[in-house]
C-alpha cells in the first residue's frame, strides 16, 4: 500500500500505536490504478465510505483513481511511501499507522497499514531511526509549494513509522528497474554478491530459506555464461517458435550454472541460474537492479550495490523430469532456446578473465581464479554450389535465396535413433557474388559481423 498523502489545510494527527485497531479486511488488501498502475492509498471519508486516493506526486493525474486489486495489474508502478522514489527496493514492517485528517466541514481517517515499501536511501534512514532526515528528504524531492504544512503532515507520519519499526525488511521482487549493462568481466563479483543475497538475513516471499541456500550452493559450483548482444537476439527469435521440448542435464552447457543475457528478454529478464537435482532443472530468473538511471545519488548507488548487488530473483520454477518448455512459457523459452543454440554449432564459447581486481580478490582468499564464458554466433561457412546425391557437383546457382530460421528435429545418437531440436539460423543460400533474387520480404542486413562486446 502507498502511504504518502498530499497535503492539506490541516495535519493530519496520528493516532499512538496502542489506540489504533486492526483494519478491516478492504483496507489491507492492497489496491492499484488500473489506468496509471500506481498503489493507491485507501480511507474512510466522513460518511464512513471507502475511498482510493492517488499517492502524492509532483504534477497532478488526468484521471480519478480506478482501483482493482495490485495482484491483478501487470507490472505495477510502486513507488517510495516515504519519498516518492520511482524504484523502492524494500518493504519495512511496522506497527498501524493512522492519520485524522479534519476539515472546516469534514473529517476523514487515513490508515496506513503496516507496510512501507522504500528506496535504498529511506530504508537506510528508517533503520537508522532518522525520522527528520526521512521528512526532509520527502518535502525537497516533491517540491512542495508550502512544505510547511506537508512538512508537519509527513513528519507525524514518519514519526509514527520510524518509532514502531520491526527488525528485518523485505526485498521488493516487483520492482522494474532500468536495464543496467553488466561486462562479462565484471560476472563473478555479481555472481558473490548474489549469493550473499540469497544467504544474507533479507526476507524474499519469492524463495524460501532452504531453496536460497540450495540456489547459492549451486552458483558457487557453477559455471558463468555471458551472451552477447547477437546471440541473445537470436535467441529470442528462436523462442517464439520452439516447439514443446524435453530437456535433461545433458542438454545443458553445464550442470549448473548462472547466464546472463547482454540485453533484457521477455518480462524484463536478463540472468538466469540454473541447479541439476534429483527432482529436475530448478531455474531463477532475475531482473537487473540499481543504475544511473534509476538511482541518481552515488552513494545510494555504492549502497545498493553493497547490500543488494546487480541481481534480484523475480521468478522460480522446477522443471521436472520429462516437462516440456515451449514458446509460451516466456523468459524460459529464452533459457531453453539459448541452451540449444550453445549446444549446437550455431554457437561457440571463449574464455575471458574477470577484471583484475576480481582476481586480486579472489587470490587473497585463496579461491581458483574465476572463468567465464562469452557465448557469441558461430560464423556459417557458406559454399557456392551443392553436390547431388552422386557426389557431383551442381552447377552454381545464379541467385540467393532467403531461408528462413526454423527448428529442426535432427535425428543423432545409435542409429540414429533419437531426436533433437536445432535452429537453422536464417541465411542466404547461394554464391556470395550472386544477386539476392527479388522477394516480399524486407530483411536488413548486417555487415560484416564486429567484433561482439564483452557484455
Amino acid at each position: 500500500m502507498s502511504h504518502s498523502i498530499p497535503p492539506s489545510d490541516d495535519p493530519p494527527t496520528r493516532h499512538p500505536p496502542d489506540a489504533a485497531v486492526c483494519p478491516p479486511a478492504d483496507l489491507r488488501r492492497e489496491m492499484a490504478c488500473r489506468i496509471c498502475r500506481r498503489i493507491l492509498n485507501t480511507y474512510f471519508d466522513a460518511t464512513g465510505r471507502l475511498r482510493h486516493l492517488h499517492p502524492a506526486a509532483r504534477t497532478s493525474y488526468d484521471h480519478d483513481p480506478d482501483p482493482v486489486p495490485s495482484a491483478e495489474v501487470a507490472g505495477v508502478a510502486r513507488s517510495c511511501d516515504f519519498c516518492s522514489d520511482r524504484y523502492p527496493v524494500f518493504r519495512l514492517d511496522s506497527g498501524p499507522v493512522q492519520a485524522l485528517a479534519l476539515g472546516e466541514d469534514d473529517s476523514s481517517v487515513h490508515d496506513f497499514g503496516t507496510t512501507w515499501s522504500a528506496c535504498i536511501t529511506c530504508t537506510l534512514l528508517a533503520q537508522a531511526s532518522k525520522s527528520e532526515a526521512l521528512t526532509q528528504r520527502a518535502v525537497t524531492r516533491m517540491e512542495w509549494a508550502d512544505p510547511t504544512i506537508a512538512a508537519e503532515a509527513v513528519r507525524a507520519i514518519h514519526a509514527g513509522v520510524v518509532g514502531t519499526l520491526r527488525p528485518g525488511r523485505t526485498l521488493l521482487t516487483d520492482v522494474h528497474w532500468p536495464h543496467t549493462p553488466v561486462t562479462a568481466t565484471a560476472l563473478p563479483k555479481v555472481r558473490d554478491r548474489l549469493t550473499a543475497l540469497l544467504t544474507g538475513p533479507d526476507r524474499m516471499d519469492l524463495l524460501k530459506v532452504r531453496q536460497r541456500r540450495d540456489i547459492a550452493a549451486s552458483l558457487q559450483g557453477g559455471r558463468l555464461f555471458a551472451v552477447d548482444d547477437e546471440f541473445t537476439d537470436l535467441a529470442c527469435t528462436a523462442a517464439t517458435d520452439l516447439p514443446a521440448t524435453v530437456l535433461d542435464v545433458e542438454d545443458l552447457p553445464a550442470p549448473h550454472g548462472l547466464l546472463l543475457w547482454a540485453n533484457p528478454v521477455v518480462g524484463g529478464v536478463c540472468a538466469a541460474s540454473w541447479a541439476s537435482t534429483d527432482q529436475g532443472i530448478r531455474i531463477v530468473s532475475y531482473r537487473g537492479v540499481g543504475g544511473s538511471a534509476g538511482v541518481a545519488d552515488g552513494l545510494a548507488v555504492q549502497a545498493l550495490r553493497e547490500q543488494v548487488g546487480w541481481l534480484i530473483p523475480v521468478s522460480h520454477r522446477l522443471l521436472v523430469h520429462g516437462e516440456a518448455i515451449t514458446c509460451v512459457d516466456g523468459a524460459l523459452a529464452v533459457l531453453a532456446a539459448t541452451w540449444l543454440l550453445i549446444a549446437q554449432r550455431t554457437g561457440e564459447t571463449v574464455s575471458v578473465a574477470a577484471d583484475r581486481s576480481i582476481r586480486k580478490a579472489y587470490e587473497r582468499t585463496r579461491r581458483p581464479a574465476p572463468e567465464v564464458r562469452l557465448v557469441r554466433i558461430r560464423g556459417r561457412q557458406a559454399t557456392g554450389s551443392r553436390e547431388t546425391r552422386r557426389g557431383e557437383a551442381r552447377e552454381p546457382q545464379a541467385q540467393r535465396r532467403w531461408i528462413s530460421g526454423y527448428w529442426r528435429s535432427q535425428p543423432h545418437g545409435p542409429g540414429r535413433a533419437l531426436r533433437k531440436d536445432v535452429y537453422v539460423i536464417a541465411y542466404l543460400r547461394g554464391p556470395a557474388d550472386a544477386p539476392i533474387a527479388a522477394s516480399t520480404t524486407v530483411r536488413v542486413l548486417a555487415g560484416e559481423r564486429r567484433r561482439p562486446k564483452l557484455q
